[in-house]
């Protein structure tokens, strides 16, 4: 049998098509709908209902197909209007480092198999903590994303707290507690639930006016659980609420983790370079108290899927966490230094080198001066917004964020909240702009997040004009 694989000029050929896609694709995003009208779960699936292609098609029918059944029907989320959630269109140099990383096929998993890349991760890693300000020799490693970051974070509070719990399991353990509030992220819910440990063991501490975490609360919470026979294992606290923005007061939660002897794991996917940005510098004021700490570079370093971070400034605790011991690999006391005993996988990809050719590339001073200027826009909408006087703004901006609600004269809060969850569909649907619905306490609530660098001034009338559109479409 042949190679299947393509001849050096087919390749080159390829190549340049895919370079003038991306350079076409992110240039025009912009003039295109964010989404197109004709898009249903439906057509999608008729589009991709296709046999196993036994036989070769040929790359211009595999682009082809690729250009109308892939990319036609895709959200542009590159958009300067895509602000519904925390995903933000990633630079050309980040979109071409994929490839490379492709390319070389690294698994990032023992030193001897990837040592350029296990490096480069390594430094990567050093660069976010520049970036973050969080303690400067803490270990970490990349993760899928702010999810998987979590979970690993709660591992590590789980094996602080339990040394042998590897050896003889949660089965083992005594009652336990973990303390979020009602805006943290679900996968820190979800992570509990995968450590098996339960809903039941998650305590919701109440938020102040602001939606922060309220840390009399939480002392209070962990002394109860005391009295009453349970073991108080950690809290998460969090650097830029999925919600609002809200940035939870790190430096008074972690004096009440230390005297209370609880971990304190601190959830900053989305603003963990707070400390590098002027306008969310205070948020981070304490971070370095923190036992554990996530960011996510593709949500805030202008890079695809998946990239995030976890890291600890207990030395030694990554490795006790997962740390084994195989016949067929390398292992910890061998010459290298092997990312497998950091973390839950072992095939892993080069995630470090879109980190760090979009660094060397741009610089990070360009990327923090483009966070305050969208933190910047944030505030300028959220004018717009009080200034108008069919809208209403639900919370401060905070971290680019901004809550707010379409509210037209004559409309009790029913059919207000009734009317702003119909709106959003409609307005996504429409293509002109896309905003995502949120719920803050009983109220229905559109949520703006500025996290594109196309965005600029000129796109917030728009945005507004939007809404006022798909609200008329929806009231017939």
């Amino acid at each position: 049998m042949t190679s299947p694989e393509l001849s050096p000029e087919a390749i080159r050929e390829l190549g340049r098509w895919v370079a003038d896609f991306v350079a076409d694709y992110l240039s025009t995003l912009g003039e295109q709908p964010i989404a197109s009208e004709d898009v249903t779960p439906r057509r999608v699936r008729a589009l991709l209902a296709e046999p196993l292609p036994r036989q070769p098609q040929g790359v211009a029918a595999a682009l082809e197909d690729f250009q109308t059944k892939i990319a036609a029907p895709s959200v542009r989320v590159g958009h300067p209007r895509f602000l519904a959630w925390m995903r933000t269109s990633p630079l050309a140099g980040a979109v071409f480092a994929e490839a490379l990383a492709a390319a070389l096929n690294q698994s990032v998993a023992v030193w001897q198999g990837a040592p350029a890349a296990t490096e480069a991760e390594r430094l990567v890693l050093r660069w976010l903590l520049d970036l973050s300000g969080y303690a400067p020799d803490a270990e970490g490693i990349l993760t899928s994303g702010g999810s998987m970051a979590n979970f690993v974070g709660l591992l590590l509070a789980r094996q602080a707290a339990f040394p042998e719990v590897r050896v003889h399991g949660v089965r083992s353990l005594p009652k336990v507690a973990f303390y979020l509030s009602p805006e943290t992220h679900y996968s820190a819910v979800k992570a509990i639930e995968m450590m098996g440990f339960g809903k039941d063991a998650v305590r919701c501490v109440p938020t102040d006016h602001a939606r922060r975490m309220h840390p009399p609360s939480l002392r209070r919470a962990i002394r109860q659980d005391r009295r009453d026979g349970v073991y108080p294992v950690a809290a998460v606290a969090t650097l830029g609420t999925t919600a609002t923005g809200a940035c939870d007061p790190i430096d008074e939660i972690a004096a009440v983790c230390a005297e209370e002897g609880v971990w304190l794991h601190v959830d900053g996917a989305y603003g963990g370079l707070a400390a590098s940005i002027p306008t969310a510098a205070p948020c981070a004021r304490g971070l370095a108290k923190a036992d554990s700490f996530t960011v996510d570079p593709h949500k805030t370093l202008f890079v695809p899927f998946e990239a995030g971070a976890i890291f600890t400034r207990h030395q030694g605790l990554l490795p006790a966490t997962f740390g084994t011991h195989t016949a067929y690999l390398p292992n910890a006391e061998d010459e290298g230094f092997h990312f497998r005993d950091y973390g839950p996988q072992l095939s892993r990809n080069f995630r470090a080198l879109k980190i760090y050719l979009i660094l060397k590339i741009y610089g990070a001073d360009a990327i923090l001066q483009t966070w305050e200027r969208l933190h910047h826009l944030a505030a300028q909408f959220a004018a717009q917004i009080e200034a108008a006087d069919d809208f209403q703004l639900l919370a401060p901006a905070s971290m680019g964020i901004v809550a707010f609600r379409y509210t037209p004269p004559g409309m009790d809060e029913e059919a207000l909240n009734a009317l702003n969850k119909a709106l959003v569909p409609v307005l996504q649907r429409r293509g002109e702009a896309f905003l995502s619905l949120t719920h803050l306490g009983e109220t229905e609530a559109l949520r703006a997040c500025f996290i594109s660098y196309r965005t600029t001034e000129d796109d917030l009338p728009r945005l507004l004009d939007a809404v006022r559109a798909a609200a008329r479409e929806v009231q017939g």
